[in-house]
């Protein structure tokens, strides 16, 4: 570390309640960095990070085996943490630029050698990837990478705008629609409604016109009864005008 332009750098260096398996320098910024060679715990790594951020300390490199956690923690996956040759080499954790401008997964293992160099220059930084992964990758790719995302932001706030105006004018149709519909409906309930007085006009003319037939049907019958009366006094006459010239003629012949 020394060599790549630390300040300092101690080997199993107390901070604290802690002790870090490599502490460095860089100025007033402190740095650590955690070998693990067993299975690491991401909830007791995260703590531990913590605990080391808590402390002052500007950042903290975890060397482990490749594992899920790489992507959560400011970590690098470590092949082999045995080498014969003591070339280290990370397996995963560094990203690098795609080729849509944003960051992904390096395809190539990457030297630790030249990642703890770049790391002392400040030319690599640790971030967000996603909302949910994360690692290392060059300064220069991450001002790349945010350039990236604020362009698909920005693409995305044009689509919401769109998809908002096209929001609001369906809104509008829909309620023109309504309106329309409500107009209608006040139409065919008008038109009910006078379907019915007209109902109620047709049924008071049925009701006068079966009164009239009544009415009429009565005065036949009166006036059959009338000519009836008629016929029989008619009858009535002719007899007693039969019986008056009956008791005539009888009156003549029998007077001397």
């Amino acid at each position: 570390m020394l060599a790549f332009g630390a300040d300092e750098a101690v080997v199993d260096r107390p901070c604290g309640p802690l002790t870090v398996d490599v502490w460095w320098r860089r100025g007033t910024e402190l740095f650590a960095i955690e070998v693990r060679s067993g299975p690491l715990t991401q909830e007791l790594a995260q703590q531990h990070t913590d605990q080391l951020k808590a402390l002052g300390y500007a950042g903290v490199l975890w060397l482990c085996a490749p594992g899920f956690w790489v992507a959560q923690l400011p970590a690098l996956g470590i092949a082999d943490l045995a080498p014969e040759s003591c070339e280290y080499r990370a397996a995963s954790g560094m990203l690098e630029l795609g080729s849509e401008g944003s960051v992904v997964p390096g395809e190539r293992p990457y030297e630790l050698r030249e990642f703890l160099r770049e790391w002392v220059a400040g030319e690599v930084a640790w971030g967000y990837r996603d909302h949910l992964r994360k690692g290392w990758a060059a300064v220069t790719d991450w001002e790349k990478h945010t350039r990236t995302q604020s362009l698909l932001l920005e693409q995305q706030r044009q689509e919401l705008i769109h998809q908002r105006t096209a929001l609001a004018v369906s809104r509008q149709v829909v309620r023109e629609k309504k309106q329309q519909v409500d107009r209608a409906q006040a139409r065919v309930e008008r038109t009910a409604a006078k379907a019915r007085e007209q109902a109620e006009s047709v049924a008071a003319v049925g009701r006068r016109i079966a009164d009239q037939e009544r009415v009429h049907r009565a005065l036949e019958d009166t006036i059959r009864r009338l000519h009836k009366t008629i016929d029989n006094w008619q009858v009535v006459t002719v007899f007693v005008m039969l019986l008056l010239a009956t008791f005539i003629a009888a009156t003549i012949f029998i007077k001397p």
